[in-house]
This record gives structure tokens, C-alpha cells and sequence, in this order.
């Protein structure tokens, strides 16, 4: 394993799946390199058309030359979002291309190789700092949010995540998935693991292959219901921590997660 010749910023990745702009589908954008990632984030949620525009860009000089002329578009608050984008973007790279094991490498080697990105080394040295730390934390999937409500899902995610701060959410990326969690962690700068493939159903082989990647799974069952108890036998048969949280019928969705 290791990166291509030495040149971090020539590794390709897929990112995470994203709502269509005006469809109800979703897409998974494919970037040429963490630096294209980087310089695409300057424009979002905003400006999706640059966004999309950066990734067109054939080379992460190019990429930064396109950010910086149209500067003025900028999220206003992307220096204090910046640090978590870049390393939600070594997530996904990490995450995407196991091939690269970009989680084993000294810190120094990591940061001389993002060098390239032309960023401070400070800020880069910081970047990998969280980086090795979100390597080492939990990965985490759910069971049962798609149909749970609302305000239930985002108090349980919340504080079963409070004291962890860095850590993998592990996902369908099918019909059957909790979208509305998936796109919470996006929006709290969270690297997502996907299991399976959009065309594929929640099978058996699939929520295995849930479970082989989880730490943690949060279940949420109807009380009284008995749909989760396989996965949860499974779960703890693989020794993955079960979290179960339990509603009732007529409990209606009166929050969103955040």
C-alpha cells in the first residue's frame, strides 16, 4: 500500500451521495483529487453550480485558480469551517481508497503531502492531527431510523455521539436508508462508509456487511415490535455495542435531528 508516486494530490476518490439538483435522486460525486474536495466546499451549500464547476477542473491547480478567481462566492464562514472539511475529506479519501493507507502514515508524511494544496503548514499539521484522531474512532450505523420519528432519532444520534468527537457513520446507500441521518452527519462534517449499492436491497449479506464494518449500532424499535431483533442478535453475536431505543405509536416526528 501506499500513495501513487508520492503525490497525494493524483489520488481520485468518490465522495458521498448527494441529492440531485432538481430530482429526487441521488448522485456520488467523484473527485479527482482531495484538493479538487477542498476547493469545491468553498461554494457550498450556496453555489452547487460551482461546486460542480471545480470538479470539472482537470488538475488541483486549476482547481484552486477557479476557487480563487470567484472568491467572492465563498461560504462566509469558511475559515472557521475549513479544518473540518479537509479532514471529513481525508475521511472519505481514506475511507474510499483503503489502497492508500493513508491512515497508517506518520503524521510529518501526511503533511508533506498535502503540501501541495498550498495551505499553511499549521493549519495542514492541525488538519492531520484530526485526522489520526477520527482514524481511531467509532464507526456507527442505525437500524430502524427510516421509519422512527424524528425528534426520537436526533436526541438518541445526539447523544450517543456527544462524547465522541470524531467518529464514521456506516450506511445504506439503498431505498432503505435514513437519509435524514445520513445528510445530518454530512452537514456535521461526518465521513460515511457505504455499504452495498443503490440497486441493491437490504439483504441479509448486506446488513452483515453493516455489521462487519460497525462499532456501534443504534437501533430504533417500535415497542413491542420484532423487527430488529435479528439484526441485534447478529449484532452482539459480532460483538458490536447495541444501542436500542424504543418508542411508541403515537409518537410523531416534532423535530428534526440537529
Amino acid at each position: 500500500m501506499g500513495i501513487p508516486d508520492s503525490d497525494l494530490l493524483k489520488a481520485s476518490f468518490f465522495g458521498p451521495w448527494v441529492p440531485a439538483p432538481g430530482a429526487r435522486n441521488r448522485i456520488q460525486h467523484h473527485y479527482l483529487s482531495i484538493a479538487h474536495w477542498f476547493e469545491a466546499a468553498k461554494f457550498m451549500p450556496a453555489r452547487p453550480d460551482l461546486r460542480d464547476a471545480v470538479l470539472h477542473c482537470p488538475s488541483a491547480k486549476e482547481a484552486r485558480k477557479f476557487a480563487k478567481a470567484r472568491q467572492s462566492a465563498w461560504r462566509s464562514d469558511w475559515n472557521l469551517v475549513r479544518h473540518s472539511v479537509l479532514v471529513a475529506g481525508l475521511g472519505f479519501l481514506s475511507l474510499d481508497r483503503t489502497d492508500l493507507g493513508l491512515v497508517d502514515l506518520p503524521g510529518d508524511a501526511l503533511v508533506e503531502l498535502l503540501k501541495e494544496l498550498k495551505a499553511p503548514t499549521s493549519f495542514l499539521t492541525d488538519c492531520v492531527v484530526r485526522f489520526q484522531a477520527w482514524g481511531k474512532g467509532p464507526r456507527i450505523s442505525t437500524f430502524g431510523a427510516v421509519m422512527a420519528p424524528d425528534g426520537i432519532v436526533g436526541k438518541k444520534l445526539s447523544k450517543v455521539v456527544q462524547n465522541k468527537p470524531t467518529w464514521t457513520l456506516v450506511s445504506l446507500c439503498n431505498n432503505q436508508t435514513a437519509w435524514r441521518v445520513h445528510d445530518w452527519a454530512l452537514a456535521n462534517y461526518v465521513p460515511v462508509k457505504y455499504v452495498g449499492r443503490p440497486t441493491l436491497r437490504s439483504s441479509a449479506s448486506v446488513l452483515n456487511a453493516l455489521l462487519e464494518n460497525t462499532d456501534q449500532l443504534v437501533v430504533f424499535e417500535l415497542k413491542g415490535g420484532k423487527k430488529a431483533d435479528s439484526i441485534i442478535q447478529k449484532a452482539r453475536a459480532n460483538k458490536v455495542t447495541v444501542t436500542l431505543e424504543l418508542y411508541l405509536a403515537e409518537q410523531l416526528a416534532t423535530s428534526d435531528i440537529g
